[in-house]
């Protein structure tokens, strides 16, 4: 576990960097995804030659003799959720690197993101349980609560298992209002009741699969005969078949997983570690906006 100003360290290290990264490259693309839900009323105030005629409310304007119009503010505040995986399987790769690391990163920065729209952020960290939930709340200093508890969770001991879909039960249990969820993990749950969770989330929430892996898992390089299964404890020999099978099991995993998220009503996002994730981020929305532009104006 990091001492405490190892800790605060690390975690300004990180807000500097993805403050930049989002300052060059996000803002912009996440704006254009996630709008506020529309407009809501405001006041009333008394009509001027450039009001349309059309906003004129005539049971305020009858009531004082004057002509009044209704005005209307964008209701631009939302809630973003952030479910990160901490599980033990999360810990795979090398220093600088690891799966945990890059959900630190991604997590860091959508959480920027939001926070720099207005919109109000919370944190779930799950692992075979729901570890820790801070609920959505808005101003940069929950961002930096929300980043000293991402790095302090992947310094943290390893927690076995993953139960994603514990932890979408629970999150819309808490969430009252219609949400964003990410949900950040290397998906290593195959568990039935998985269909089920993500399909109730995504009925009442916008959610977003990111899911993480590291390059080397798809691909062994020649001569690994054996693999550690860091979920459950265990060593995994493999034959030389099997080794050359692995790749191809990895894809139609991949794929299988496409398929469970465009069943269930979620996006699925695919990010190697070894990806420029402020790029890939940016590309995934401004693809998800056009994707719901051409829906609106067919």
């Amino acid at each position: 576990m990091l001492q405490t100003a190892e800790l605060l360290k690390k975690v300004r290290k990180l807000e500097i960097i993805t403050s930049r990264m989002v300052d060059d490259v996000i803002s912009g693309a996440y704006r254009s995804v996630f709008k506020g839900r529309g407009i809501e009323f405001d006041e009333v105030r008394e009509y001027t030659l450039e009001d349309d005629v059309r906003d004129i409310d005539w049971n305020v304007s009858a009531r004082l003799n004057a002509p009044y119009v209704k005005k209307y503010i964008e209701e631009r505040e939302l809630s973003v959720l952030l479910m990160v995986d901490v599980s033990s399987s999360m810990h795979f790769g090398a220093p600088g690197s690891k799966i945990s690391e890059r959900a630190v990163e991604v997590a860091a920065l959508l959480g920027l993101s939001a926070i720099g729209n207005h919109d109000r952020v919370g944190l779930s960290l799950f692992s075979g349980q729901v570890d820790k939930f801070l609920p959505p709340r808005g101003g940069r200093h929950n961002n930096l609560r929300l980043i000293r508890e991402l790095v302090s969770a992947s310094e943290a001991p390893l927690q076995p298992h993953t139960n994603i879909a514990q932890a979408l039960r629970n999150a819309c249990r808490v969430l009252v209002k219609r949400s964003v969820i990410f949900v950040i993990s290397d998906l290593l749950d195959h568990s039935a009741e998985l269909a089920t969770a993500l399909k109730l989330a995504s009925r009442r929430h916008d959610v977003i699969v990111l899911h993480l892996f590291e390059d080397a898992a798809a691909m062994l390089p020649s001569g690994v005969k054996q693999l550690y299964d860091a979920e459950n404890g265990r060593f995994i020999r493999l034959t030389n078949h099997e080794r050359r099978e692995f790749s191809a099991v990895v894809q139609q995993q991949l794929a299988r997983q496409q398929e469970l998220c465009r069943r269930c009503g979620a996006e699925l996002l695919a990010m190697p570690c070894q990806a420029d994730i402020p790029g890939t981020l940016m590309k995934f929305f401004r693809q998800r906006s056009c994707r719901r532009s051409s829906r609106i104006n067919r």
